[in-house]
């Protein structure tokens, strides 16, 4: 009886571990992906006064794992995976690292330049889908901050 008892709760406990690892969701970054097909459209500026934030359409980049753009300025059309290195004229290394969230992305650049050593920054720009159909962007270095609505 007492072999009964310990097979029922094994047989038990492995049924929780099974149904707990069944039970996955999407990934930040495919939750991403179908949240900006949703979100195209023309945005109005709320607030914001840099360069950056102009009224301007969300679009898609052909297919929605390539990116997007809010008009020309904002643009994340090199959607990829973790960190990526890429070759810039006068630059020795410049990184690009992703991060997904259900509502949002933020990119960190990272640089330095080959003929000037001391010359090396990181920017940060996060940009946020609101529930209320706007959407926040915001850039570290110059400090540019802007709300859009979509129209």
């Amino acid at each position: 009886m007492r072999y009964y008892y310990c097979l029922v709760l094994f047989l038990f406990s492995n049924s929780l571990l099974a149904s707990a690892l069944l039970d996955v969701k999407p990934s930040n970054k495919t939750q991403f992906l179908s949240l900006i097909k949703a979100k195209q459209g023309d945005y109005a500026l709320v607030s914001g006064s840099d360069e950056v934030c102009k009224s301007a359409p969300f679009t898609l980049v052909k297919q929605p794992t390539q990116g997007f753009t809010l008009g020309s300025l904002i643009d994340f059309s090199d959607l990829h995976n973790g960190t990526q290195t890429k070759k810039i004229p006068d630059f020795c290394i410049v990184t690009s690292k992703l991060k997904y969230f259900v509502n949002g992305i933020v990119r960190t650049n990272r640089y330095s330049r080959c003929n000037d050593e001391s010359d090396e920054g990181t920017t940060v720009e996060d940009l946020r889908f609101e529930d209320n159909d706007k959407i926040t962007y915001t850039l570290s270095q110059p400090s540019v901050s802007c709300v859009f609505e979509k129209q």
